[in-house]
C-alpha cells in the first residue's frame, strides 16, 4: 500500500506512538488524549486493588489510568472506561448470551446454534445449509474462527484442527453471510468510525512465490502503527486458502491476481483495515447504534456487521466488543484516519471538548518502568504545557565535543522544567533548543549555554528567538549526537 493513500490525523502522526504496540496503544491513545486536554492523568501498577473494572484475565500494567478534571475521576482498562458496565462485558464475551439480547431488540443477527459435540456441529451444518462460519463461543481475537466453510468434508477437517489446537469445548455454528464486513465504532448514538476489514491476502506480480510476498506485505505492516505486529503467518489456514485455488506457497501468482489467504478478516491474523465510514448507509449506523443499546449499560464499543451486497442498507450484527481495539481508527491501512480516542474523551468529559488540545506527548514507554518493577503504586503524569509557550535556539560553537557540554545542557534544562533538545550539529557546533511556559527561563537560560561544562569552551553563541511550531513535541530534553 501506498503511504498517500493514508491521512493521519496532524496531533496523531507516526511519531506519537512509536514503538507502542498491541493494548498498550489503545490505552495510551485515550490517555493522552485527556491529558493533552488538561485533565490529570495517573497510570497505576499491575494488579493495583483500585481496578474495579473487568480486566479479561490479563496484565493491567500499562492498561489501567484515570483521568480527572478535578472534580470527578473516570477510571479505564484499555479503551473501555468506568460506565460500561462489568456486566456487559461479561455479556460480550459470551456470543450466545449477546445474540440473545440482541435478538430481544429486533437487531438483526445470524442463524446459529451453540453446540459441543461434533457429530451435533455436522448435522447442524447440514440442516442450515452451506455455506457455515464456526468460532469459538468464548474465543477472541479471530483465534479458532473458520468461515465460508463449503462442504461437510470441509467442515470435517477444520473440527479436527480446532480439536488439536485449542480446548473450547462449545463452538458457535452460524450460517455465512455474504457481504464485506465492518467494525464500528459507537459511542453514545454516534458512528465515530468505521472499518472495512479486508481479510488477509496478497496482490501477484508475476515474478514472486506466495510465501515471498507474504513477507513482503509483512514489512510493509510493519510501517503502521497499529498493524507492526500483527504479521501475516503461514498456518493451516493459509494452507486450506490455498489449496482452494491450486496454489501452495512456492506457487508464483500472476501480476495484479489478488489472492485471499483467509476467509476471516480479524486484523490480528493479518487482515487489513481500510477506513470506510462514509460508505456505511444511515441504517447500518442505526444498526450498531442500536446494538450498544440493546446490552446493559455500553455506552461505547466496537460492533462487528456485515452488510448485505445486494442490499447495503441491511446487515447482519456478528458480534460486539466492550473492550474494542481503537488503534486502527487513527492509524488505518488506507483512509482517512478517525478520531475515536477524542470522542471518548467527549463522553465522558464533555466539558472539554472543543477546547485547547496541546501538540505535546510523553515518553509512556519510559514511564511505565517505575510500575513494572513496583517502585511506585501509581504514578502521575506531569501536566502538559498550557497554550502559550515559548521557544528560543542557541547555535553554539566551541570546544564542545567529548567534554560533557549537552550532558550539562540537558541537566541544567531538566531542573528549571525546560523541554527540548541539545543536537550536535559539527565537532566543534551545537544547537540548543528549548520550550518553556516561562519566557523568562528560557531567556535567562542563555547563563547555561554559556558557561557550559567544566571542561568546555565556549567560544560564540548565536541567540535566536523562534516560534513554536505547534506540532506534536515531546516533553523532556533529548541528545541528539
Amino acid at each position: 500500500m501506498k503511504s498517500q493513500e493514508v491521512v493521519l490525523l496532524p496531533h496523531l502522526n507516526k511519531r506519537v506512538v512509536k514503538d507502542i504496540t498491541g493494548f498498550k496503544l489503545c490505552s495510551y491513545l485515550v490517555a493522552l488524549e485527556g491529558w493533552r486536554r488538561g485533565l490529570n492523568l495517573t497510570w497505576y501498577n499491575d494488579e493495583t486493588s483500585k481496578c474495579k473494572l473487568d480486566r479479561l484475565n490479563s496484565s493491567t500494567h500499562g492498561k489501567f489510568y484515570s483521568l480527572s478534571d478535578g472534580s470527578k475521576t473516570h477510571y479505564f482498562f484499555r479503551s473501555r472506561g468506568d460506565k460500561v458496565t462489568n456486566k456487559a462485558v461479561r455479556i460480550c464475551q459470551d456470543k450466545e448470551e449477546t445474540k440473545s439480547y440482541l435478538q430481544k431488540s429486533n437487531v438483526p443477527i445470524p442463524l446459529g446454534k451453540v453446540l459441543e459435540e461434533d457429530n451435533d456441529i455436522i448435522n447442524y451444518a447440514n440442516e442450515i445449509d452451506y455455506p457455515v462460519i464456526i468460532k469459538p463461543l468464548k474465543g477472541s481475537m479471530g483465534k479458532g474462527v473458520y468461515t465460508n466453510i463449503n462442504s461437510e468434508e470441509e467442515l470435517k477437517g477444520i473440527l479436527k484442527e480446532l480439536r488439536s489446537k485449542f480446548s473450547h469445548k462449545e463452538y458457535l455454528v452460524e450460517k455465512h453471510y455474504p457481504g464485506e464486513e465492518y467494525r464500528i465504532y459507537v459511542v453514545g448514538d454516534q458512528v465515530i468510525g468505521a472499518t472495512n476489514r479486508k481479510p488477509a491476502n496478497i496482490i501477484g506480480d508475476g515474478k514472486h512465490t506466495v510465501q515471498k510476498l507474504i513477507d513482503l506485505k509483512n514489512e510493509e505492516r510493519k510501517k503502521n502503527p497499529y498493524l507492526s505486529p500483527k504479521p501475516i503467518e503461514a498456518d493451516y489456514e493459509i494452507t486450506f486458502m490455498l489449496e482452494r485455488v491450486g496454489y501452495d506457497l512456492n506457487s508464483v501468482p500472476e501480476k495484479g491476481e489478488q489472492v485471499i489467504l483467509r476467509e476471516k478478516s480479524n486484523l490480528s491474523s493479518g487482515g487489513d483495515p481500510i477506513e470506510a465510514t462514509d460508505e456505511l448507509s444511515p441504517s447500518v449506523r442505526q444498526i450498531a447504534v442500536d446494538a450498544l443499546k440493546a446490552l446493559p449499560s455500553i455506552p461505547h464499543g466496537g460492533v462487528d456487521i456485515i452488510v448485505d451486497p445486494s442490499d447495503p442498507s441491511n446487515g447482519v450484527v456478528l458480534e460486539i466488543n466492550a473492550t474494542a481495539e481503537i488503534g486502527f481508527h487513527p492509524f488505518p491501512l488506507i483512509g482517512e484516519s478517525k478520531d475515536v480516542p477524542a470522542a471518548i474523551i467527549d463522553y465522558y468529559f464533555p466539558e472539554t471538548k472543543g477546547k485547547y488540545r496541546s501538540p505535546f506527548y510523553f515518553d509512556y514507554l519510559s514511564l511505565l518502568e517505575p510500575l513494572k518493577s513496583w517502585a511506585v503504586e501509581e504514578l502521575k503524569v506531569v501536566e502538559t504545557p498550557k497554550k502559550d509557550v515559548y521557544a528560543r535556539k542557541y547555535i553554539v560553537t566551541g570546544q564542545l565535543n567529548k567534554v560533557g557540554y549537552m550532558t550539562y545542557i540537558r541537566r541544567q534544562a531538566l531542573r528549571r522544567n525546560l523541554y527540548g533538545y541539545a543536537k550536535k550539529i559539527t565537532k566543534n557546533e551545537v544547537e540548543i533548543y528549548l520550550i518553556s511556559e516561562n519566557q523568562k527561563s528560557v531567556e535567562d537560560f542563555k547563563k547555561f549555554v554559556q558557561k557550559g561544562s567544566r571542561k568546555s569552551i565556549v567560544k560564540h553563541i548565536e541567540d535566536k528567538e523562534v516560534e513554536f511550531s505547534g506540532k506534536p513535541t515531546k516533553v523532556g530534553f533529548r541528545i541528539i549526537s
